[in-house]
């Protein structure tokens, strides 16, 4: 709520201004990229928006010591250059075409004032963005609650819809219902253990929104820890012995959908029909073939998501594979030096376009990869990608899926979405298929209260 974006991604995912009032490619191949700023902009220290500003949080992101979510998605860029005052060219050693929603909220789009990325230990308890709201220390006790208050001199008025807005934090689920049926809270996120609760007790739900998917990640895609995991057929096997549709809707309900692929229905990509039906005599007949009709022992490491860690060992041990299941709190994805130890590992990921979650998970050097397992066919497919135009890159999504789900690295069971529950007669939820949730600051007051 403290920091515009760059790019806005509205509800309905198109990609509007906001800091930037335009962006464009320069030239061709998708690695010079271009945007103009907003003029007259500042952070609520004083700090001007500029080119310099933007150029100050692209290399603040970069830096491996700040350890960004969006490092890996910037590690292309080679130079931003500053063009002039409110012009920023952005250079890349390697094609990136999803540099538009990279500077979205969903990315590295907010803004933050370069004197507080100078000193950055402030940021943990006071904000220095360009947004319709800021925090009041005075009144936010961390971990508890946040006192957000509007910006007086935010550069679009209109946009500010609430005079305060306060954040809670409960963990519990069943606390945060409580909360909302005294009208202590007027909306909060939701999982299915809770949405039918909210909605018998008169609150209204949207959602589920963009979905995360679950299931297991085969870290071992190369038979080192686990032999039998080196063949693909014992991978495929895998995915035939898991009952998706029952598991997904015991855990998740209407929460969630099955999957076994790393897509989602509406996402470039998706394939309708699907990979990997509930086959367990075709599981069996693959490990027989493979010479592990007896089965095998493969361990896990798992942080969370032990339901369904759990439903998915019953299932493989119908056909034969026991799954030993090493659950560790402190479990890091990208910790490659114990994760290598492992055969898989719990699988819990927001659905991104192919060309990101190469990054992620299978490209040799990707962050959820930790033996580097490397397939030709999938680097050359994302080196067309990156430099595909829109209806060439639709097309190259559908391969990249259907790749990686014939090579079997991930054992997908479903794709689940948050939901929020709220009070219809306080706010509006306008929802933003793209993210798991909408943000804060797409909350409007209900249009039947006036405002």
């Amino acid at each position: 709520m403290a920091y515009d974006v760059l790019i806005y991604q509205a509800p309905d995912g198109s990609l509007q201004p906001q800091l930037a009032t335009s962006w464009e490619y320069v030239g061709d191949g998708n690695t010079t990229f271009e945007l103009s700023l907003r003029p007259d902009i500042a952070f609520v220290d004083g700090t001007p928006l500029d080119a310099q500003a933007v150029k100050a949080n692209l290399e603040y992101r970069r830096d491996p010591a700040v350890g960004s979510q969006s490092a890996a998605q910037l590690a292309a860029v080679s130079e931003v250059e500053v063009v002039d005052d409110l012009t920023v060219r952005i250079h890349l050693a390697t094609p990136n075409p999803l540099l538009p929603s990279l500077f979205t909220q969903s990315g590295a789009g907010a803004m933050i004032s370069p004197a507080a990325l100078a000193d950055p230990a402030g940021l943990a308890t006071e904000t220095f963005g360009v947004g319709r709201y800021q925090l009041d220390a005075s009144r936010t006790v961390h971990g508890d609650h946040y006192t957000f208050v509007s910006n007086p001199d935010y550069w679009s008025p209109d946009d500010v819809h609430w005079d305060e807005v306060v954040v809670s934090f409960l963990p519990e689920e069943s606390a945060a219902l409580a909360s909302l049926q005294a009208g202590q809270l007027d909306a909060g996120m939701a999982t299915s253990a809770t949405v039918d609760s909210g909605r018998a007790a008169g609150l209204s739900v949207a959602g589920p929104g963009f979905p995360i998917v679950a299931g297991l990640n085969i870290w071992d895609r190369d038979g080192e820890v686990v032999p039998a995991l080196g063949d693909v057929r014992v991978r495929q096997a895998l995915n035939y012995a898991v009952d998706r549709e029952a598991i997904a809707s015991a855990l998740v309900g209407d929460s969630g959908s099955p999957t076994d692929q790393l897509s989602a229905p509406d996402q470039s990509g998706w394939n309708d029909d699907g990979y990997y039906p509930y086959d367990p005599d075709k599981a069996r007949e693959l490990l027989a073939e493979a010479g592990y009709a007896d089965g095998f022992t493969l361990p896990v490491r798992t942080f969370a998501g032990e339901q369904l860690t759990q439903a998915i060992a019953d299932n493989l041990g119908d056909v034969g594979v026991v799954l030993e299941i090493n659950a560790d709190e402190q479990m890091d994805q990208a910790d490659d030096a114990g994760n290598s130890e492992y055969g898989a590992g719990f699988l819990g990921w927001g659905i991104s376009p192919p060309v990101q979650m190469a990054t992620y998970f299978w490209l040799p050097d990707a962050l959820n990869n930790p033996a580097d397992s490397l397939d030709d066919t999938l680097v050359e497919l994302h080196q067309q990608a990156l430099v595909a135009d829109e209806k060439t890159l639709d097309e190259l999504n559908g391969q990249i899926v259907a790749r990686v789900a014939e090579l079997a690295w991930f054992l997908p069971v479903y794709l689940q979405g948050e939901s929020v529950l709220y009070d219809a007669d306080v706010v509006d939820v306008p929802w933003a298929n793209f993210q798991s949730v909408p943000t804060v600051t797409e909350l409007r007051p209900a249009s039947s209260n006036g405002g």
